[in-house]
């Protein structure tokens, strides 16, 4: 039985539902991959069933709709797999991934997987994880709806955040185009809400990034009111 707590405080993503020694060897059941910034670790509609755990940095998930508009589904980061559902149903991917910074991450091929979890009894573990994530696309859908624009940018900074909160990283490798694009907002409107935020000292920012000061204020500017 796994001793670590799905909240354990220095691990996120599946990681937290394994111990140390069985995330060592699910990495060491793959080959380590380097990615860039901006570039794509899975394609939508790819039938590889392959499974990428993350070890550092931070990527984005997009669903791009026959139109050719994008949706940005999730960030995710060390901890977390993508590509889990294909390898699961044996399915396409249903949507890209995009590393938002360098990035280090296993692939590991589905049979190795597999065995892993068969090994460790991890089956109930993954599936728990997996409707974590659906849970977590059904609050974004609501976010979208409900909530107005200076909520949903303080949410996503938040989340970026948080995808990689046991370093201890307080910035966002999102350009202000990007972070538009993800939102549906207009770049305008982002520049000016960063433009508010420079000035009462929530963030920091530079071509390409943006450095969160004032955490606390972020997140009530992100809570209901």
């Amino acid at each position: 039985m796994n001793s670590i707590s799905p909240q354990h405080a220095s691990t996120r993503g599946f990681q937290a539902h394994l111990t140390p020694s069985q995330w060592r060897e699910l990495i060491a059941a793959g080959s380590t991959a380097t990615f860039p910034g901006h570039a794509r670790l899975l394609d939508q509609g790819d039938r590889r069933p392959l499974v990428y755990a993350i070890e550092q940095g931070r990527v984005r998930v997009v669903y791009t709709e026959p139109d050719g508009h994008e949706v940005l589904v999730a960030i995710r980061g060390p901890g977390d797999l993508i590509g889990e559902y294909a390898q699961r149903d044996r399915g396409d991917h249903m949507a890209s991934v995009w590393a938002l910074e360098n990035c280090v991450a296993t692939v590991l091929h589905s049979d190795p997987f597999d065995r892993f979890l068969r090994k460790h009894r991890l089956d109930d573990v993954l599936q728990r994880y997996m409707l974590s994530k659906a849970r977590q696309g059904a609050q974004r859908l609501w976010r979208i709806a409900n909530l107005h624009a200076e909520q949903r940018l303080a949410q996503l900074f938040l989340e970026v955040v948080s995808a990689d909160a046991a370093r201890g990283n307080q910035f966002v490798p999102m350009s202000q185009q990007l972070i538009a694009n993800s939102l549906g907002i207009t770049r305008r409107s982002i520049n000016e809400r960063l433009s508010q935020w420079r000035k009462r000292g929530l963030v920091r920012t530079r071509p390409g990034l943006i450095e969160i000061l004032d955490l606390p204020a972020l997140a009530r500017l992100a809570s209901l009111r």
